[in-house]
């Protein structure tokens, strides 16, 4: 059976990872908006921004011919203003997916720490550590890290796993759902 063309998505208000279906990884970077002193940014700053990361993403993906894509989900405990336009930068690229018929698993931050490292409050280093020990992979970046740990779930789910974790990491794999495109 043909492995299927799997992607990982890590999203965070400034940079985006983003693992593509041959293994290579992409940081996305929001182009930087500079405010004078006092003001802050305005809508068309963050459409500006919004509409950068949502094509670069749009467009790997699509280029690489993926067929599903493991995306982190929004870390709810955030109290910050980037939570707001993390929110919207994710699911502008979320409806590009779905609108292209690509499957998504929308995966919980502690459910992805967990099956990787079997420890839910992990910290980055330890997601590196743990794509280092069971991939032999290192990243040039974090959220190129768990953008990896995204796809390699997806895989693993899809019963194509990449790296092989321990049997109790993989626990996680039971609430985790590939949500499908129905119709047009």
């Amino acid at each position: 059976m043909t492995r299927p063309r799997v992607a990982g998505l890590d999203q965070a208000a400034e940079k985006t990872g983003l693992a593509l279906p041959d293994s290579t990884t992409r940081l996305i970077t929001a182009p930087k908006v500079r405010v004078k002193r006092g003001e802050k940014r305005t809508l068309a700053d963050n459409m500006r921004r919004m509409d950068h990361v949502d094509a670069e993403c749009v467009r790997h993906i699509l280029a690489s011919g993926t067929e599903a894509i493991g995306i982190e989900d929004y870390a709810f405990t955030m109290t910050s203003s980037a939570t707001h336009r993390l929110a919207e930068i994710g699911g502008t690229v979320r409806l590009a997916c779905w609108r292209a018929g690509i499957a998504l698993a929308v995966i919980n931050v502690k459910h992805l720490k967990l099956y990787a490292t079997g420890d839910g409050d992990a910290s980055k280093q330890q997601m590196a550590d743990a794509a280092l020990q069971y991939a032999g992979a290192r990243f040039p970046s974090e959220d190129e890290c768990d953008a990896a740990w995204a796809r390699w779930l997806v895989l693993d789910l899809l019963g194509h796993p990449e790296v092989h974790v321990p049997a109790e990491h993989r626990h996680v794999l039971a609430h985790v759902t590939l949500h499908r495109k129905e119709g047009p």
